[in-house]
């Protein structure tokens, strides 16, 4: 099947469903009451691991940084085996989930996903009140195509972004980091989350045009350009004007992160617009 078929629309709702379809089948053997989905509800025995083919390709490319741990990375809880819900996408919908009542009621949200995760767009479509929108360069089954590094959309114009794994992705980070900024209502916050390894400070980073095994073995994905350091990160965004809060188990509580199968180390970085003019 050419590449072209494969990203059209029918090709890609027939890929959804059919993967949902198996899902739905091997259901049944991980249904339980210890742990919840919180994207689906669905009562659980156990969540499913992180797909095989990523750790043989990280242990064949010799990733620098295996056998640390990655932050808000569970590899034996990864998805959730009804809708497919990453935990990174877990923990982005308890804080939604949190902060949703609190935002304005008398007028709409507008809500930006930009590279949608698909069961987590699904939940957020269910909230009331919210006018969203799905956001992406390349992918044909979003409502709007957008750079991130030269956003269409006017000043101030979003209360809530979510953009995950994303970053990792743009070579001018920086100038994606401002632009998510500038559409930020002064009240409105953003969901952030890159790929981080627990102790790295600083960040890594290859502008050259980089071999895919260069790729796997120091930034973890033959697409990715860098390899963020937590300290790196923050200070990027604060740069960009914007304030940002991590949010990890002293937020949510152990408990909760147990029972949605969100590792122990995982952090949600939100972030707001800083009145102060970026650098």
């Amino acid at each position: 099947m050419t590449p072209a078929i494969k990203s059209t629309i029918p090709y890609i709702v027939f890929r959804r469903y059919n993967k949902a379809l198996r899902r739905l089948v091997k259901l049944p053997a991980y249904l339980g009451s210890e742990y919840s989905c919180p994207v689906c509800g669905t009562g659980l025995r156990a969540f499913k691991p992180v797909w095989k083919s990523f750790t043989r390709n990280l242990e064949r490319y010799g990733y620098v940084h295996l056998g640390r741990e990655m932050e808000t990375w569970n590899g034996d809880a990864m998805s959730c085996p009804r809708c497919d819900a990453a935990d990174r996408e877990r923990l982005m919908a308890l804080y939604l989930d949190e902060m949703w009542p609190k935002l304005p009621q008398d007028r709409s949200i507008h809500l930006v996903d930009f590279a949608p995760a698909y069961p987590l767009s699904q939940h957020v479509k269910r909230y009331p009140r919210i006018d969203y929108r799905s956001a992406d360069l390349y992918r044909r089954d979003v409502q709007d195509r957008i750079d991130l590094t030269n956003i269409t959309y006017p000043d101030q114009s979003v209360d809530v972004f979510i953009c995950s794994q994303m970053l990792e992705h743009i070579p001018d980070d920086r100038k994606a980091m401002r632009e998510l900024r500038r559409i930020l209502r002064p009240t409105g916050f953003g969901l952030l989350l890159v790929p981080l390894i627990v102790g790295l400070d600083e960040t890594v980073e290859d502008s050259s045009d980089a071999s895919e095994e260069y790729r796997w073995k120091h930034f973890g994905q033959g697409d990715h350009i860098r390899q963020y350091g937590r300290r790196d990160f923050v200070k990027r965004l604060t740069e960009s004007g914007l304030k940002v809060d991590q949010l990890g188990v002293d937020h949510f509580g152990r408990d909760k992160f147990h029972r949605h199968g969100i590792a122990d180390n995982s952090v949600l970085y939100v972030v707001r617009r800083d009145d102060a003019k970026p650098n």
